[in-house]
Protein backbone atom coordinates (compact mmCIF):
# COMPACT_ATOMS: atom_id res chain seq x y z
CA UNK A 1 0.00 0.00 0.00
CA UNK A 2 2.60 2.57 1.14
CA UNK A 3 4.64 1.72 -2.69
CA UNK A 4 1.19 2.99 -4.26
CA UNK A 5 0.56 5.53 -1.87
CA UNK A 6 3.59 7.44 -2.81
CA UNK A 7 2.94 7.51 -6.49
CA UNK A 8 -1.06 8.37 -5.74
CA UNK A 9 -0.62 11.00 -3.31
CA UNK A 10 1.49 12.84 -5.06
CA UNK A 11 -0.23 13.20 -8.08
CA UNK A 12 -3.37 14.23 -6.68
CA UNK A 13 -1.60 17.73 -5.88
CA UNK A 14 0.22 17.88 -9.13
CA UNK A 15 -2.78 17.42 -10.54
CA UNK A 16 -4.49 19.69 -8.37
CA UNK A 17 -1.96 22.39 -9.29
CA UNK A 18 -2.36 22.20 -13.00
CA UNK A 19 -6.34 22.33 -12.69
CA UNK A 20 -5.78 25.64 -10.27
CA UNK A 21 -3.35 27.47 -12.51
CA UNK A 22 -3.64 25.92 -16.17
CA UNK A 23 -6.59 24.07 -16.80
CA UNK A 24 -9.17 27.22 -17.51
CA UNK A 25 -6.97 29.44 -19.41
CA UNK A 26 -6.01 30.17 -23.01
CA UNK A 27 -2.63 28.79 -23.23
CA UNK A 28 -2.00 26.75 -26.65
CA UNK A 29 -3.43 22.90 -26.07
CA UNK A 30 0.44 21.65 -26.79
CA UNK A 31 1.83 24.13 -24.21
CA UNK A 32 -1.32 22.61 -21.66
CA UNK A 33 -0.33 19.18 -22.41
CA UNK A 34 3.56 20.19 -22.04
CA UNK A 35 3.29 21.74 -18.60
CA UNK A 36 0.84 18.75 -17.59
CA UNK A 37 3.42 15.91 -18.36
CA UNK A 38 6.54 17.50 -16.51
CA UNK A 39 4.02 18.16 -13.34
CA UNK A 40 3.28 14.89 -13.23
CA UNK A 41 6.83 13.70 -13.69
CA UNK A 42 8.30 15.97 -10.94
CA UNK A 43 5.58 14.63 -8.65
CA UNK A 44 7.03 11.34 -8.81
CA UNK A 45 10.48 12.43 -7.43
CA UNK A 46 9.61 11.15 -3.99
CA UNK A 47 9.12 7.74 -5.41
CA UNK A 48 12.53 8.43 -7.36
CA UNK A 49 14.36 9.05 -4.08
CA UNK A 50 13.05 5.69 -2.08
CA UNK A 51 14.82 4.10 -5.39
CA UNK A 52 18.17 5.69 -3.48
CA UNK A 53 18.34 3.60 -0.85
CA UNK A 54 18.67 0.91 -2.62
CA UNK A 55 21.44 2.03 -4.81
CA UNK A 56 19.72 2.51 -7.91
CA UNK A 57 20.76 5.94 -7.81
CA UNK A 58 24.15 5.18 -9.15
CA UNK A 59 22.40 4.58 -12.39
CA UNK A 60 21.60 7.85 -12.97
CA UNK A 61 24.11 11.31 -13.73
CA UNK A 62 24.58 13.34 -11.28
CA UNK A 63 23.42 16.60 -13.35
CA UNK A 64 20.35 14.22 -14.22
CA UNK A 65 19.32 14.12 -10.48
CA UNK A 66 20.04 17.62 -9.64
CA UNK A 67 17.56 18.54 -12.93
CA UNK A 68 15.36 16.16 -11.56
CA UNK A 69 15.17 17.81 -8.12
CA UNK A 70 15.27 21.14 -9.53
CA UNK A 71 12.13 20.18 -11.50
CA UNK A 72 10.32 18.61 -8.37
CA UNK A 73 11.10 22.19 -5.94
CA UNK A 74 9.02 24.09 -8.85
CA UNK A 75 6.33 21.69 -8.74
CA UNK A 76 6.60 21.81 -5.32
CA UNK A 77 6.25 25.65 -5.26
CA UNK A 78 3.47 25.71 -7.83
CA UNK A 79 1.24 23.32 -5.31
CA UNK A 80 2.26 25.89 -2.79
CA UNK A 81 1.45 29.34 -4.80
CA UNK A 82 -1.70 27.27 -6.36
CA UNK A 83 -3.67 26.71 -2.76
CA UNK A 84 -2.16 30.73 -2.27
CA UNK A 85 -3.83 31.88 -5.01
CA UNK A 86 -7.12 29.64 -4.52
CA UNK A 87 -7.72 30.85 -1.14
CA UNK A 88 -7.08 34.52 -2.63
CA UNK A 89 -10.08 33.74 -5.13
CA UNK A 90 -12.32 32.83 -2.50
CA UNK A 91 -12.04 35.75 -0.56
CA UNK A 92 -11.88 37.76 -3.76
CA UNK A 93 -15.09 36.15 -5.02
CA UNK A 94 -16.91 36.83 -1.79
CA UNK A 95 -15.98 40.22 -1.55
CA UNK A 96 -16.38 41.48 -5.28
CA UNK A 97 -18.69 38.73 -6.16
CA UNK A 98 -16.86 37.49 -9.46
CA UNK A 99 -14.24 35.67 -10.45
CA UNK A 100 -10.39 36.39 -10.15
CA UNK A 101 -9.74 38.23 -13.61
CA UNK A 102 -6.64 37.83 -15.26
CA UNK A 103 -6.42 33.69 -15.66
CA UNK A 104 -3.55 33.70 -18.15
CA UNK A 105 -1.35 36.53 -16.84
CA UNK A 106 -1.55 34.99 -13.36
CA UNK A 107 -0.87 31.74 -13.95
CA UNK A 108 2.10 32.61 -16.33
CA UNK A 109 3.08 35.07 -13.40
CA UNK A 110 3.08 32.14 -11.01
CA UNK A 111 4.88 30.00 -12.95
CA UNK A 112 7.54 32.05 -13.52
CA UNK A 113 8.11 32.74 -9.66
CA UNK A 114 7.84 29.42 -9.15
CA UNK A 115 10.68 28.66 -11.76
CA UNK A 116 12.52 31.79 -10.16
CA UNK A 117 12.11 30.70 -6.40
CA UNK A 118 13.22 26.79 -7.52
CA UNK A 119 16.53 27.92 -9.32
CA UNK A 120 17.35 29.84 -6.82
CA UNK A 121 16.54 27.30 -3.81
CA UNK A 122 17.89 24.82 -5.69
CA UNK A 123 20.97 26.84 -6.46
CA UNK A 124 21.22 27.20 -2.32
CA UNK A 125 20.56 23.76 -1.60
CA UNK A 126 23.28 22.39 -3.51
CA UNK A 127 26.21 25.53 -2.58
CA UNK A 128 28.89 25.40 -0.30
CA UNK A 129 28.12 26.09 3.59
CA UNK A 130 28.67 29.26 4.72
CA UNK A 131 31.00 29.22 8.37
CA UNK A 132 28.77 30.41 11.23
CA UNK A 133 30.99 31.48 14.36
CA UNK A 134 29.42 30.98 17.88
CA UNK A 135 30.89 32.12 21.34
CA UNK A 136 29.42 30.74 24.08
CA UNK A 137 30.05 31.96 27.64
CA UNK A 138 30.38 29.09 30.10
CA UNK A 139 29.60 29.27 34.06
CA UNK A 140 32.61 27.70 35.75
CA UNK A 141 34.87 27.09 32.26
CA UNK A 142 37.99 25.90 33.52
CA UNK A 143 41.27 28.27 32.36
CA UNK A 144 42.50 25.63 30.26
CA UNK A 145 38.79 25.75 27.84
CA UNK A 146 38.46 28.72 27.36
CA UNK A 147 38.56 29.62 23.83
CA UNK A 148 39.13 25.78 22.77
CA UNK A 149 37.04 25.81 19.59
CA UNK A 150 34.46 22.92 17.95
CA UNK A 151 33.21 23.13 14.52
CA UNK A 152 29.90 21.21 14.08
CA UNK A 153 28.97 19.77 10.97
CA UNK A 154 25.31 18.27 10.81
CA UNK A 155 22.94 16.09 8.38
CA UNK A 156 25.59 16.30 5.65
CA UNK A 157 23.44 13.71 3.33
CA UNK A 158 26.14 11.92 1.52
CA UNK A 159 23.56 10.95 -1.51
CA UNK A 160 23.92 10.76 -5.42
CA UNK A 161 22.64 14.56 -5.45
CA UNK A 162 24.96 15.95 -2.26
CA UNK A 163 28.16 13.75 -3.88
CA UNK A 164 31.67 13.28 -2.79
CA UNK A 165 33.27 16.52 -4.86
CA UNK A 166 31.05 18.77 -2.51
CA UNK A 167 31.98 16.78 0.43
CA UNK A 168 35.74 16.99 0.01
CA UNK A 169 35.14 21.31 -0.23
CA UNK A 170 33.54 20.64 3.28
CA UNK A 171 36.10 19.15 4.81
CA UNK A 172 38.55 21.53 3.36
CA UNK A 173 36.54 24.56 4.58
CA UNK A 174 36.21 22.96 7.59
CA UNK A 175 40.03 22.23 8.42
CA UNK A 176 41.01 25.91 7.53
CA UNK A 177 39.19 26.75 10.54
CA UNK A 178 41.59 24.66 12.57
CA UNK A 179 39.39 23.78 15.48
CA UNK A 180 40.79 22.00 18.74
CA UNK A 181 37.51 19.09 17.62
CA UNK A 182 34.60 18.20 15.07
CA UNK A 183 31.53 17.40 16.28
CA UNK A 184 29.02 15.49 13.21
CA UNK A 185 25.83 15.61 14.73
CA UNK A 186 23.81 12.70 12.70
CA UNK A 187 22.50 11.83 9.10
CA UNK A 188 25.53 11.61 7.54
CA UNK A 189 24.37 9.95 4.72
CA UNK A 190 21.97 8.29 2.53
CA UNK A 191 22.21 4.64 1.05
CA UNK A 192 23.54 1.67 1.15
CA UNK A 193 27.46 1.38 2.20
CA UNK A 194 28.49 -0.02 -1.36
CA UNK A 195 26.79 2.72 -3.37
CA UNK A 196 28.03 5.48 -0.60
CA UNK A 197 31.06 5.05 1.47
CA UNK A 198 33.29 6.45 -1.72
CA UNK A 199 30.87 9.75 -0.88
CA UNK A 200 31.82 9.86 2.48
CA UNK A 201 35.45 8.86 2.44
CA UNK A 202 36.73 12.43 2.67
CA UNK A 203 35.42 12.74 5.76
CA UNK A 204 38.79 10.67 6.44
CA UNK A 205 40.61 13.48 5.90
CA UNK A 206 39.22 15.55 8.97
CA UNK A 207 41.52 16.72 11.58
CA UNK A 208 41.77 17.73 14.57
CA UNK A 209 44.00 17.74 17.14
CA UNK A 210 41.62 16.22 20.00
CA UNK A 211 39.28 14.30 17.55
CA UNK A 212 36.38 13.74 15.44
CA UNK A 213 33.16 12.47 17.34
CA UNK A 214 30.24 11.71 15.52
CA UNK A 215 26.13 10.44 16.78
CA UNK A 216 24.16 8.54 14.83
CA UNK A 217 20.68 10.85 13.23
CA UNK A 218 17.69 9.15 12.25
CA UNK A 219 18.92 8.52 8.13
CA UNK A 220 21.33 6.00 9.35
CA UNK A 221 18.98 3.70 10.75
CA UNK A 222 17.45 3.60 7.26
CA UNK A 223 19.90 1.56 5.27
CA UNK A 224 22.58 -0.62 6.66
CA UNK A 225 22.59 0.44 10.18
CA UNK A 226 25.00 -2.06 11.16
CA UNK A 227 27.18 -1.45 7.87
CA UNK A 228 27.57 2.21 8.57
CA UNK A 229 28.38 1.39 12.22
CA UNK A 230 31.08 -0.60 11.26
CA UNK A 231 32.02 1.94 8.43
CA UNK A 232 32.29 5.16 10.56
CA UNK A 233 35.45 3.91 12.34
CA UNK A 234 37.01 3.25 9.33
CA UNK A 235 36.90 7.35 8.41
CA UNK A 236 38.45 7.94 12.04
CA UNK A 237 34.90 9.11 13.55
CA UNK A 238 34.48 8.42 17.41
CA UNK A 239 30.98 7.55 17.02
CA UNK A 240 29.15 7.63 20.88
CA UNK A 241 26.35 5.58 21.54
CA UNK A 242 24.85 6.76 24.97
CA UNK A 243 28.86 7.02 25.68
CA UNK A 244 31.53 9.60 26.47
CA UNK A 245 35.10 10.53 26.69
CA UNK A 246 37.01 13.04 28.70
CA UNK A 247 39.79 14.71 27.49
CA UNK A 248 42.38 16.30 28.96
CA UNK A 249 42.63 20.09 27.76
CA UNK A 250 45.73 21.52 28.84
CA UNK A 251 45.11 20.42 31.89
CA UNK A 252 41.70 21.13 32.21
CA UNK A 253 38.84 18.23 31.72
CA UNK A 254 36.16 17.97 28.81
CA UNK A 255 33.30 15.42 28.70
CA UNK A 256 32.08 15.23 25.53
CA UNK A 257 28.53 13.05 25.50
CA UNK A 258 27.11 11.70 22.71
CA UNK A 259 23.80 9.91 22.56
CA UNK A 260 21.69 7.59 20.15
CA UNK A 261 18.72 8.74 18.38
CA UNK A 262 15.33 8.04 19.02
CA UNK A 263 14.24 6.53 15.69
CA UNK A 264 15.93 3.60 17.07
CA UNK A 265 12.53 2.90 18.55
CA UNK A 266 11.51 1.80 15.57
CA UNK A 267 13.84 -0.44 14.50
CA UNK A 268 14.25 -2.30 18.05
CA UNK A 269 17.79 -0.46 18.39
CA UNK A 270 19.63 0.96 21.28
CA UNK A 271 17.37 4.24 22.25
CA UNK A 272 18.74 7.45 23.73
CA UNK A 273 19.61 7.50 27.06
CA UNK A 274 21.41 10.17 29.09
CA UNK A 275 21.53 9.31 32.22
CA UNK A 276 23.87 5.89 30.51
CA UNK A 277 26.03 8.46 28.84
CA UNK A 278 26.63 10.81 32.01
CA UNK A 279 27.42 7.63 34.55
CA UNK A 280 30.89 8.21 35.13
CA UNK A 281 31.68 11.80 34.59
CA UNK A 282 32.91 13.66 37.77
CA UNK A 283 31.12 16.38 39.20
CA UNK A 284 32.18 19.87 37.95
CA UNK A 285 33.81 18.96 34.39
CA UNK A 286 32.08 20.89 31.64
CA UNK A 287 30.23 18.63 29.30
CA UNK A 288 29.05 19.11 25.51
CA UNK A 289 26.23 17.11 24.37
CA UNK A 290 25.79 15.56 20.88
CA UNK A 291 22.79 15.05 20.30
CA UNK A 292 21.08 14.53 16.38
CA UNK A 293 17.07 15.66 17.07
CA UNK A 294 16.72 18.75 19.83
CA UNK A 295 12.71 17.09 20.83
CA UNK A 296 14.07 15.72 24.47
CA UNK A 297 16.43 18.73 24.90
CA UNK A 298 14.86 20.14 27.98
CA UNK A 299 15.33 16.97 29.91
CA UNK A 300 18.92 16.62 29.20
CA UNK A 301 19.44 20.58 30.43
CA UNK A 302 18.50 18.34 33.56
CA UNK A 303 21.41 16.99 33.64
CA UNK A 304 24.85 19.08 34.02
CA UNK A 305 25.28 20.01 30.54
CA UNK A 306 26.67 23.22 29.69
CA UNK A 307 26.40 23.15 25.73
CA UNK A 308 24.14 21.01 23.57
CA UNK A 309 24.86 20.82 19.68
CA UNK A 310 22.62 19.46 17.60
CA UNK A 311 20.50 19.28 14.12
CA UNK A 312 18.07 17.70 12.07
CA UNK A 313 15.55 20.26 11.83
CA UNK A 314 17.81 21.84 8.43
CA UNK A 315 16.41 25.11 10.23
CA UNK A 316 13.20 24.54 8.21
CA UNK A 317 14.68 25.31 4.96
CA UNK A 318 12.37 27.68 3.44
CA UNK A 319 11.55 31.08 5.07
CA UNK A 320 8.07 30.67 6.75
CA UNK A 321 8.24 26.88 6.63
CA UNK A 322 10.39 26.90 9.82
CA UNK A 323 7.94 28.12 11.94
CA UNK A 324 6.01 25.18 11.02
CA UNK A 325 9.30 22.60 11.49
CA UNK A 326 9.90 25.12 14.70
CA UNK A 327 6.48 23.45 16.27
CA UNK A 328 6.99 19.46 15.31
CA UNK A 329 10.58 19.94 17.14
CA UNK A 330 8.89 21.15 20.46
CA UNK A 331 10.29 25.04 19.99
CA UNK A 332 13.19 24.12 18.23
CA UNK A 333 14.41 25.05 14.84
CA UNK A 334 17.43 26.85 14.31
CA UNK A 335 20.37 28.86 16.11
CA UNK A 336 20.69 28.94 20.30
CA UNK A 337 18.32 28.51 23.07
CA UNK A 338 19.32 28.76 26.42
CA UNK A 339 17.15 26.28 28.76
CA UNK A 340 18.31 26.58 32.66
CA UNK A 341 22.26 26.91 32.56
CA UNK A 342 22.64 24.66 29.03
CA UNK A 343 22.48 26.66 25.89
CA UNK A 344 21.16 24.53 22.95
CA UNK A 345 22.62 25.25 19.50
CA UNK A 346 20.74 23.78 16.68
CA UNK A 347 22.53 23.65 13.45
CA UNK A 348 20.86 24.63 10.16
CA UNK A 349 22.46 21.76 8.25
CA UNK A 350 25.80 21.11 6.35
CA UNK A 351 23.45 19.72 3.40
CA UNK A 352 20.06 18.51 3.59
CA UNK A 353 17.83 15.17 2.34
CA UNK A 354 17.83 15.06 -1.29
CA UNK A 355 13.71 14.31 -0.92
CA UNK A 356 13.51 18.10 -0.47
CA UNK A 357 16.14 19.42 -2.27
CA UNK A 358 15.63 23.19 -2.18
CA UNK A 359 16.36 26.39 0.51
CA UNK A 360 15.36 29.48 0.69
CA UNK A 361 16.35 32.36 2.78
CA UNK A 362 17.79 29.82 5.37
CA UNK A 363 21.28 28.76 3.98
CA UNK A 364 23.22 26.08 5.20
CA UNK A 365 26.28 26.18 7.36
CA UNK A 366 29.16 24.87 8.98
CA UNK A 367 29.29 26.03 12.40
CA UNK A 368 32.36 26.89 14.64
CA UNK A 369 31.66 27.39 18.45
CA UNK A 370 34.53 28.99 20.93
CA UNK A 371 34.16 27.92 24.44
CA UNK A 372 34.45 31.05 26.68
CA UNK A 373 34.77 31.57 30.46
CA UNK A 374 31.23 33.84 31.59
CA UNK A 375 32.69 37.04 32.71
Amino acid sequence: MQQVLIHVIPIFFALYAYVSLFSKTRLHGVIKAILLILIVLACQYPAFCRSFFVGYDTRVPHLGIVLYSWLFATQLLLVIFSFAKDCFALVYRLIKKQHLPHQNSTAIGILALCVALSSWGSYSALSQPGVYQLEVRIKNLPQGLDGFTIAQLSDIHASALLDRDRLVNIVEKTNALKPNLIAVTGDIVDGKTEARFQDVLPLKELKAPYGVFAVEGNHEHYVEYDAWMKAFPKLNLIVLHNSHQILNVRGSALAVVGITDPMAVRYHREVPDIKKAMQGIPAGITAILLSHQVKYSREYAQYPIALQLSGHTHGGQIFGMHWLAQIINKGFVKDRYQIGDMLLYVNRGTGLWYGFPIRLGIPSEITLVTLRQEK
